[in-house]
């Protein structure tokens, strides 16, 4: 029965639901512009056997002048108005003088100026006062005629204006209309326009410096160093308002050189950290200074060797070989005063303990005299005197005592600087008569200091006294001095703690720097009750950071990290680490200081390492760990979140930020939250799952709020809705995920073409509605369905019912169509719908019952109701030989529907655009 239809679909090409725009389609000003020879080409078909009439396809969708079904032959009416003209044409011609006046087309105000001015002109012609007596002589009662007047019942309205002709008006409507649907198209290209405008302004930042470096770079020019590190990668980035949208991109102002690490080592410290997180989840101890120290000790270069010198001194401070809990934070809860006088006691072993190591290294590559051996404490120490100091400065044995031809004092101090204070007391017991001269008290001394580590204060005010008597020529030129034993004055300087206003050495000593720092160390007197001077670690510090970092660094020895760390500046063994050592030895360092609770930390997106707050220093710790981890985030996503976790060490939130961040880069949703298996729905955890004790969300319902579904939020909110969908779902928010599929699937209703297939084409990987719809099986056969809400799983089914209907309307069965729309139960599309039926499903919508999602639809539903019913009237007025009553009777029920859903359209018009309300009118006149 198509057989004379044009290539054109009967039912649409392109109407958008829910768009403002609508334009004349150039398919229809053809269309009306047919010269009457093809119209004539239309069958004549007989209905019953009276009428004659030419019947015309349902026209297409996109058409702004539709004309769906028959319309009757207009010959007879065409006849009486050639009649009419022929008969105006034979009318006697008008004698009034005025007749030439031609048609009026003058507005209301000027009319009324002619009318005045032509009955001016009447009166002045004749007198006719006297009319009225003729007319009362004749009979005539000019009461009667006002009533007669009276009783005239004029029309409500008159028009005082007539066109010339039918097409003027025509014309003018039509200009009208165009240039209504011309404004209405530049506004939305204008709205459209600044939307763009806004989004870009408001996602995406352009550096223009790091383009222009890329264009010298072009053009020949030599570009900066800036531009070589990795600027041209960040010129163009997508802006977030997440907290953490900085934490990713590298810090400014660092040696790319620096930030180079094999392989290798990349892969050893991620063990590392990650064997940290899995013990940090059990709560049991972890070596890590040793696992840190081992990994940098194989290594050949000098910065990696003091890196693992600085593991070393962290292990001493941590003890942690002898740990049987978790060492989490150890000193987090230490009072400065107490950290202090940790910091100084282990540092101060440390270098006890290297020192001893050296010279039992000189005894062991060196042959012995027999007085050295055995190889006692005493033996080794004393083979080293012999063997470096006294070489070093002979005329060392005639300024002190000897015992066995070594100097007595020098033989205590370093028996003392290697840590072997007992063994220093009982040499002191074992040669008692040669102190009873001059240092009678020293063996007392020197046996409380070991047993207490300090003096009591009766012996420590008697050693000041004595000290000061007999050093008293030497004390303020004490390296010009020559006769005088240096030793013996160092060593009553560090056991009584005497004449700290002067915390030096004489340079007879021969200081190293180590030498130096554990001087330093050992006069510290904070934890004492000193009525003389005191000397803290932090005048230590001070004296460090004034010297700076060439003082105690050297081409083949470079020791100023490991000062710092010696006495506690932590932060700036970060900073230095940084800048100087390597990125990822500093961020390493950072974190095994956070976890052992000794560093100072703060949060900013600035490009710096530390900064000061309140006389402290703080390390940027969140900042340098996600720099840290931007050249490795997207090829080693777990990686990265292992790290990320180690920022809650410092601040949780920062952490769920960063997480967060990380997600939303990488995509990585199944290996770092948990793997969803489609045909089951179940989930396996990930990593960041596995280990949310680490960042404060060890209750599942809280990680799935703060970490998956923010992010699914963020998704949403960036149009990335299979992620989105994705990520609701790992977090077990249903509700959230059909809420999310009733929305888009409205959307895509409401907006594709109804010639088209929604369904059929792609997979469920790159289509909405096939996604959609094989989430909602999983949904509804799971014990899932009893997270969703009955209003939004209804309208969930009827979205998808409403999918079916399209698909019948794209095979063309209008009957199914409209019986499937019926079942819906939401418009009237029952012949047996009356008013009061009608104006309750208006009601819904009125008063707020029905989801919007639903609403959006409702245009696209009368649309396809009313194209089918004008594809079935088309039908019906087609068929040959059909009695008449039986045409009329079903034309008569569709008819009803239709009319049915223009009252309805009518009622919600405001629920739906312009043009879907003026196609329904159209469609529903041409029936």
């Amino acid at each position: 029965m198509f057989a004379n239809k044009s290539s054109t679909s009967a039912f649409g090409g392109g109407l958008n639901f829910g768009q403002s725009q609508s334009q004349p389609s150039q398919q229809s000003q053809g269309q009306q512009q047919q010269p009457s020879s093809q119209q004539q080409t239309q069958p004549q078909i007989s209905v019953g056997s009276t009428t004659q009439s030419t019947i015309n396809p349902p026209q297409s969708l996109n058409t702004t002048n539709i004309d769906i079904t028959a319309s009757l032959d207009n010959s007879g009416t065409d006849k009486i108005l050639k009649d009419l003209l022929e008969s105006a044409s034979n009318l006697p011609k008008s004698h009034i003088k005025y007749n030439n006046l031609g048609s009026i087309r003058l507005t209301l105000d000027e009319l009324e100026r002619k009318s005045q001015q032509l009955r001016k002109e009447a009166e002045n012609e004749g007198n006719h006062t006297k009319a009225h007596y003729l007319l009362a002589g004749a009979g005539v009662a000019t009461g009667d005629i006002e009533d007669e007047l009276n009783k005239i019942q004029l029309p409500k309205s008159t028009s005082f204006y007539q066109p010339v002709n039918a097409e003027t008006v025509e014309s003018h409507l039509k200009k009208r209309k165009e240039e209504s649907i011309l404004n209405t198209i530049e506004q939305s290209f204008a709205v459209a326009s600044n939307d763009f405008d806004n989004y870009i302004n408001a996602n995406i930042s352009i550096d223009w410096k790091a383009r222009r470096e890329e264009l010298r770079k072009v053009m020949g020019i030599k570009d900066s160093a800036k531009f070589k590190e990795e600027a041209s990668k960040l010129s163009v980035v997508w802006k977030s308002s997440s907290a953490a949208a900085n934490i990713f991109t590298p810090l400014k102002n660092t040696n790319s050189s620096l930030k180079q690490i094999s392989r290798e080592k990349f892969e050893n410290y991620a063990n590392v950290v990650y064997a940290l997180n899995e013990s940090r989840l059990v709560d049991e101890p972890f070596s890590l200074c040793l696992n840190f120290y081992e990994l940098n000790k194989v290594q050949d270069d000098s910065k990696s060797k003091q890196v693992a010198e600085t593991w070393k001194i962290l292990q001493n401070l941590t003890s942690e070989k002898f740990a049987k809990t978790s060492q989490e934070k150890k000193f987090a809860h230490y009072s400065e005063s107490d950290l202090h006088n940790e910091i100084s006691l282990t540092s101060k072993r440390f270098l006890e303990g290297q020192f001893l190591n050296y010279i039992e290294h000189i005894y062991v590559k060196h042959d012995k005299p027999q007085n050295f051996l055995p190889g006692t404490n005493i033996n080794k120490v004393s083979f080293f005197i012999h063997q470096v100091i006294l070489k070093n400065e002979p005329e060392l044995a005639n300024k002190t005592l000897l015992v066995n031809g070594t100097p007595i004092w020098a033989l205590i101090y370093y028996l003392m600087r290697s840590g072997l204070y007992s063994d220093a007391s009982d040499i002191v017991n074992q040669n008692g008569e040669l102190f009873n001269k001059f240092d009678r008290n020293f063996p007392v001394y020197i046996k409380a200091f070991v047993d207490q580590n300090k003096l009591p204060s009766n012996l420590s005010e008697r050693i000041h006294q004595e000290f000061g008597q007999q050093f008293q020529y030497v004390l303020n030129d004490i390296d010009t001095s020559v006769n005088f034993d240096p030793y013996k004055y160092s060593v009553y300087k560090i056991i009584g703690k005497c004449d700290l206003s002067n915390p030096s050495l004489p340079q007879a000593v021969n200081l190293s720097v180590e030498d130096w720092l554990w001087f330093h160390l050992s006069i510290i007197n904070e934890s004492e009750s000193s009525i003389y001077e005191n000397y803290s670690l932090a005048n230590l510090q001070g004296k460090v950071l004034s010297l700076g970092a060439k003082y105690f660094t050297s081409s083949n020895n470079p020791l100023y990290l490991k000062t710092l760390i010696l006495t506690g500046l932590y932060e700036l063994a970060v900073q230095y680490c940084y800048d100087f050592v390597n990125e990822a030895d500093s961020v390493h360092l950072a974190i095994g200081l956070a976890y052992y609770g000794v560093l100072h930390c703060y949060n900013s997106n600035k490009n710096e390492v530390i900064a000061v707050t309140n006389n402290k220093y703080e390390v940027n710790f969140g900042r340098i760990t996600g720099a840290y981890t931007t050249t490795f985030k997207i090829s080693d996503p777990k990686v990265a979140c292992e790290y990320l976790i180690m920022i809650a060490l410092v601040d949780e939130q920062l952490s769920h930020d960063a997480l967060r961040e990380l997600l939303l880069v990488t995509r990585e949703f199944g290996a770092l939250i948990g793997e969803l298996y489609p045909e089951t729905g179940f989930i396996e955890p990930g990593v960041l799952e596995t280990q949310r004790k680490l960042i404060g969300l060890d209750d599942i319902n809280a990680f799935h709020h703060e970490i998956v579904r923010a992010t699914a939020i963020k998704c949403e909110d960036e149009g990335r809705v299979f992620d989105a969908l994705l990520l609701y779902q790992l977090a077990r928010d249903y509700e959230a995920t059909v809420v999310l599929m009733n929305n888009k699937l409205a959307d895509i209703i409401a907006t594709s073409e109804l010639d088209k297939p929604i369904s059929s084409v792609g997979t469920i990987d790159d289509n909405l509605v096939l996604l959609s719809e094989h989430i909602w099986r999983n949904v509804t056969k799971n014990s899932y369905i009893s997270k969703v809400s009955p209003q939004t799983k209804q309208t969930c089914d009827l979205l998808i019912s409403v999918i079916k209907i399209r698909d019948l309307f794209v095979k063309r069965q209008w009957r199914e169509v409209i019986a499937s729309v019926n079942k819906l139960d939401l418009i009237p599309a029952d012949a047996h719908d009356d008013l009061l039926k009608v104006r309750s499903y208006s009601d819904l919508i009125t008063n707020n019952k029905l989801d919007e999602n639903l609403i959006k639809v409702l245009p696209s539903l009368l649309v396809l109701v009313m194209t089918c019913i004008s594809n079935l009237n088309y039908g019906i007025l087609a068929r040959k030989y059909q009695p008449l009553s039986n045409e009329r009777e079903e034309l008569n029920h569709w008819k009803k529907i239709a009319r049915n859903c223009v009252v309805y359209a009518g009622m919600v018009q405001y629920k739906m655009p312009r043009e879907v309300y003026s196609l329904l009118i159209s469609l529903e006149s041409s029936l």
